[in-house]
Formats: structure tokens, C-alpha cells, sequence
């Protein structure tokens, strides 16, 4: 009677391993809703005056709370100042990224450019977007 016990209670916790291990490698609805913005965000570029760029944007950390903003070409400071606070002819949307990122909860925005240069905007360092993987 003691040994069918301890079977059910491995069983049990051998169960509970693998509900959680699931759970675990599924991505939160807030991280799938960052997800899916920044495909979103993407797809407005491509269909905007700014195609040509080919601005790519993707949801990266470990949290999915990073808006990265990818471009083949080499941009000035003003240019990223421009698009992050939508100014001018770099207001594709409303209020910029910065709005648009804040709308969706990201906490911070990293632009880089072909030459590999990167700025970044709200709470992430530099030094922070060296060690970025995509979100998963």
C-alpha cells in the first residue's frame, strides 16, 4: 500500500514538472501582444513613405519588453529623434514610436542601423543591447 502511494505521488510531481516546463516555454498574452505589435509596426513601415527603408521591428529580452527597430540603412541622430518622437516627415505614427511603444507596454526602444550603430530610448543601457536575444 506504501509503495502504490509513493508511485502516485512521483506521478504526481513528475505531472506538475511537465505542466510547468509548458507553461514555461509559452509566451505570455503580453508578450504575444508585443509580439504581434511589433509585426505590426513592420507592416506600417513597409506600406508607408519610408518603404525604401525596410525598417524591420521585433520584440526582444527575456521578457519581450524591448521594441528593437532594425535598418539596412545608416541613420543620423536626427533621423531616430525624428521617427522615435514622430516628427516632420518621420511621423508614420501618431505621437511616434515612443507612443506607440508606450501604448504596448514596451519599457524601452532600440534602434539600429546597417552600420551597426544603435541608440536607445527608456530603460535599457547600451551596454544592455549587447547581451539582447529575441524574445521567444
Amino acid at each position: 500500500m506504501r509503495s502504490i502511494g509513493l508511485a502516485a505521488l512521483i506521478g504526481f510531481i513528475t505531472l506538475a514538472c511537465k505542466d510547468a516546463s509548458v507553461s514555461q516555454a509559452q509566451p505570455s498574452s503580453g508578450s504575444t501582444a508585443r509580439i504581434q505589435a511589433a509585426a505590426a509596426l513592420t507592416d506600417r513601415y513597409a506600406r508607408s513613405r519610408m518603404t525604401a527603408w525596410n525598417l524591420r521591428a521585433h520584440a526582444a529580452g527575456t521578457d519581450c519588453t524591448v521594441l528593437v527597430i532594425e535598418t539596412p540603412i545608416i541613420l543620423e541622430d536626427s533621423m531616430v529623434e525624428a521617427m522615435h518622437y514622430g516628427a516632420g516627415a518621420y511621423d508614420v505614427i501618431a505621437g511616434g514610436v515612443q507612443q506607440f511603444s508606450r501604448d504596448r507596454t514596451f519599457r524601452s526602444v532600440t534602434y539600429k542601423d546597417g552600420s551597426g550603430r544603435k541608440w536607445t530610448y527608456g530603460a535599457i543601457t547600451p551596454a544592455a543591447t549587447k547581451s539582447l536575444g529575441p524574445c521567444a
